[in-house]
């Protein structure tokens, strides 16, 4: 089966209440971005794969890197493809949803789904609720409670005010109200910084360590991007230095870069975003070497439904995957606004587990009629 054209769609969804994420501190998101990458095949097969914002540079490079790579090529031939993506990584920024695209149309055309083909581990995972805003501790309180009720059995909060003392005084207050309820683990979002409207409080390793070890000492499961993202040793000698989980891995780009976390021992979980960070094959390959160092393996998935239904194939494939991020933080982010660009959202069910869609490929439908009414460019 051969791939006989590519697309480039790019839509830009309003939000009707800003998001104030607190990776981009002082400039509230008021669109979901999706960056949607469609595959034809002489069959008649479509693949398709999305991104975000970040992948929005692709159209720079689309007739002179992208269609080459793909026109004429056999979707069988991931391989290639994705040693071509790489290459690509040198010209534009994460061009990723372009081999999730491939794999989806190879899974339309073998009519099994991509985990499937890639180990079939398992067909459900458990979620945990991973918010993105910072909210008061009564909120984050009433946030737990909801989650509780809806059958989470864990949560991810973030931290990220001026002074750690602060984030360690809301913590400590959260985890008395709901600890013995469900499992909290804090991402501190130092691994990346936004050079935005506001400065962001930026960790040193003291701070690092001093956070991890007032953490250990409230229970939390883990402590997520502590310090930058390739501070190899920092991070090593932080893990060695305190029993909490660490971490992280979310923006780190493909296999070589995991190799490096690997060697030095950065982490005990491996946060690898299938959409930005490797793709289906490369996530499925640094899901083994994590497994060969008894890790755990765990996608990132703040994106939006496609880039979630995209790592939870890579998930379903393998057997280190325990539990996966499911971004829901409501009322601002629920999975109507996280999934609009699906015909149907991904739910997780009343014992908190979340299943592998099923279906061909990807196993969901896109919404086209929302994606064209939002598109603001077509390649």
């Amino acid at each position: 089966m051969k791939i006989t054209d590519a697309h480039l769609t790019l839509a830009e969804v309003p939000l009707s209440d800003p998001f104030r994420s607190t990776w981009n501190p002082g400039n509230p998101e008021k669109k979901l971005f999706v960056t949607l990458v469609e595959v034809d095949t002489d069959d008649g097969v479509k693949g398709y794969g999305a991104a975000c914002d970040s992948a929005q540079l692709l159209s720079g490079v689309w007739e002179t890197q992208v269609k080459p790579l793909l026109i004429g090529r056999d979707v069988t031939e991931t391989e290639a493809i994705s040693t071509g993506l790489s290459n690509i990584c040198l010209y534009a920024y994460r061009p990723w949803a372009i081999d999730v695209a491939v794999w989806d149309a190879l899974g339309k055309y073998a009519n099994l789904p991509i985990y499937k083909m890639l180990g079939g581990a398992q067909d459900k995972i458990l979620a945990y609720a991973s918010t993105g805003e910072l909210k008061t501790p009564e909120e984050r309180i009433e946030d737990a409670e909801r989650f509780i009720s809806e059958g989470f059995k864990m949560m991810k909060i973030r931290v990220h005010q001026d002074n750690v003392e602060d984030d360690l005084a809301e913590v400590e207050q959260i985890v008395k109200a709901v600890g013995n309820k469900i499992k909290i683990a804090v991402d501190a979002n130092q691994g990346w910084f936004f050079v935005g409207k506001k400065a962001v409080n930026k960790w040193d390793y003291k701070t690092a360590l001093y956070v991890a070890k007032r953490l250990e000492e409230m229970g939390i499961e883990w402590l997520e991007e502590p310090l930058y993202g390739y501070d190899y040793e920092g991070l090593a000698q932080l893990r060695q230095s305190v029993s909490i989980n660490i971490a992280g891995g979310e923006l780190n780009s493909q296999v070589h870069e995991y190799k490096e976390f690997l060697k030095h021992g950065c982490f005990d979980i491996y946060q690898v975003d299938t959409v930005l960070s490797a793709g289906i094959l490369q996530s499925r390959k640094i899901a083994a070497m994590v497994e060969a160092e008894n890790k755990i393996y765990t996608p990132h998935t703040w994106t939006h439904g496609m880039g979630l239904a995209a790592a939870l194939q890579v998930a379903g494939s393998v057997t280190n995957c325990p539990f996966i991020e499911y971004c829901y933080d409501p009322p601002r982010w629920d999975y109507t606004i996280r999934d609009c660009m699906l015909t149907e959202p991904l739910k997780v069910d009343k014992d908190g587990y979340i299943h592998v869609p099923d279906g061909p490929g990807l196993g969901v439908e896109i919404n086209h009629e929302l994606i064209d009414k939002y598109t603001v460019r077509k390649m």
